[in-house]
């Protein structure tokens, strides 16, 4: 899984590396490389934030089977127990508590910025628009990024909003159940 702000500072990067490579400016290789260090930065705060607890959900193949999240392997197998018939091969999945987290992308605001000056002044606004989306205005944007996103942060603590779900992280193993137990056939990480 990989953080949505993350993400953005890659894409952003990527977007100055391929402007260097048609303009051949020193300017965007910089601006890549600030955009690699927000992300290497975030991704640091982020594994620090809070350990990953894994749990266990379990799933027949071939078929949709309820199940619900286990603290255990064993205890999703056996969760899973009265769906299954003789012969079901079940693969026990790893889950983790999602890490995602709501952001402000300052590129998409910016963009939506020049839509309403456009419906509002039409070519009259094109200086305008020129100019915040422009080189003179990319550290303020990158100002008023932050400030933003930190203030959403601090609404999000404020109200305890949380993504709510679970990804998923893997797989522990796959079992054939075999009517009164369970045979592992596939190791950790095996997609049987």
């Amino acid at each position: 899984m990989i953080n949505n702000k993350i993400y953005n500072y890659v894409n952003r990067a990527q977007l100055a590396i391929n402007d260097w490579q048609c303009s051949g400016e020193i300017y965007y290789l910089e601006q890549a490389k600030a955009e690699l260090a927000e992300a290497v930065l975030l991704a640091d705060e982020l594994a620090k934030e809070k350990p990953v607890f894994l749990q266990y959900s379990a799933e027949v193949q071939g078929r949709v089977v309820s199940s619900y999240l286990c603290d255990t392997p064993e205890e999703a197998l056996e969760d899973i127990r009265p769906d299954l018939a003789v012969g079901d091969l079940v693969i026990v999945l790893k889950q983790e508590e999602s890490q995602w987290h709501p952001y402000i992308d300052m590129d998409d605001l910016i963009e939506e910025f020049i839509s309403q000056a456009d419906d509002e002044a039409g070519e009259g606004a094109e200086a305008w628009c020129d100019f915040i989306s422009g080189n003179a205005l990319a550290q303020a944007r990158k100002e008023l990024d932050e400030q933003l996103n930190a203030v959403l942060e601090a609404w999000l603590k404020k109200h305890k909003v949380d993504a709510g779900w679970y990804d998923r992280a893997g797989i522990e193993g796959t079992y054939r159940f075999c009517g009164d137990k369970f045979i592992r056939v596939g190791k950790a990480g095996d997609d049987a």
